[in-house]
């Protein structure tokens, strides 16, 4: 089956004669009647009545005829969608990242190269906690989220890449007793209060921080997010295991920060989307950040 096997029918379907559908496409009518009996073939039941006196549809004939015209239809709207955003003329494209994330090093600047690239492409990027960013993805509220590796396994249906690695380590206030120290080791919190996000914005920190320590935590503070994690630590409430994306961490004034040794906890920044999400506005934009290496993305 092809589209003119589908024109044809549908153009024996509107005169309801051979002879002026062939008329129709410079054809002669036998050609149209082969193209006619293959697709008969293919669906299995005939499309037509036939007898001298005139030609009808069949019950199937009549609901093939819309289902051909609705096909046809979608196929001429998405070609036009898609010769539409090859010109910069429509689509919408919505970000989403951690909020305490620094995005001046990743999710600004490819936006940024995004916009130039498809000025005519509304972009929109939104920070959220670990749970929202799941929940908004899900929903098909956001295309593409920013998150770290280990959240990924609570996701169902996506698609996802590496954009980065990146450091981790404990986040301290400046007034905190080990703040004092010259050589600052991570058993040097061993006693220490950890202030973690419930499990139900981000399953499975707990296990995680004590297996990354090698140690037991002495107590746990759960907090509803990143944010309130890093207000409670500047309050003095205890510690948190934190990542060098978090503007914090170069906070000097209010901030200490003990970065783990390499390799001690690897971890990556990944960007995470839908599999059934068919956005072309997302396809672009998932095409600048799989070439990030060969462009300029840090342009703004």
């Amino acid at each position: 089956m092809n589209r003119q096997q589908l024109e044809m029918f549908m153009s024996v379907a509107r005169h309801l004669n051979f002879t002026k559908a062939a008329a129709e496409f410079y054809t002669s009518q036998p050609t149209i009647s082969r193209q006619i009996s293959l697709l008969e073939e293919e669906w299995g039941f005939p499309l037509f009545l036939r007898n001298r006196k005139e030609v009808r549809l069949t019950p199937g004939g009549v609901i093939m005829l819309n289902r051909a015209k609705e096909s046809l239809a979608a196929i001429d709207a998405g070609i036009r969608e898609n010769q539409e955003l090859e010109q910069g003329k429509s689509g919408e494209l919505l970000i989403g990242c951690l909020e305490t994330m620094d995005t001046s090093t990743f999710v600004v600047p490819t936006a940024a190269y995004f916009n130039k690239m498809n000025p005519n492409i509304k972009v929109g990027i939104e920070r959220r906690s670990f749970s929202e960013l799941r929940d908004k993805l899900d929903a098909g509220t956001l295309d593409i989220i920013f998150t770290f590796d280990f959240e990924i396994q609570n996701m169902n249906n996506v698609l996802y890449d590496k954009f980065c690695s990146i450091g981790a380590g404990i986040l301290y206030s400046k007034n905190h007793p080990v703040a004092e120290k010259e050589n600052v080791h991570w058993t040097d919190f061993r006693d220490e209060t950890f202030i973690l996000p419930y499990p139900s914005d981000s399953p499975g920190r707990k296990e995680d921080l004590e297996r990354i320590l090698g140690y037991a935590c002495a107590d746990i503070m759960y907090v509803p997010n990143l944010e309130s994690q890093v207000l409670n630590v500047r309050a003095g409430n205890g510690v948190a295991l934190m990542d060098t994306s978090i503007t914090q961490t170069r906070d000097e004034e209010h901030y200490c920060f003990y970065p783990f040794p390499d390799k001690m906890a690897p971890l990556s920044i990944m960007y995470a989307w839908k599999q059934d999400n068919l956005s072309p506005a997302l396809a672009l934009y998932i095409g600048i950040l799989f070439l990030k290496e060969d462009i300029d993305v840090f342009y703004n």
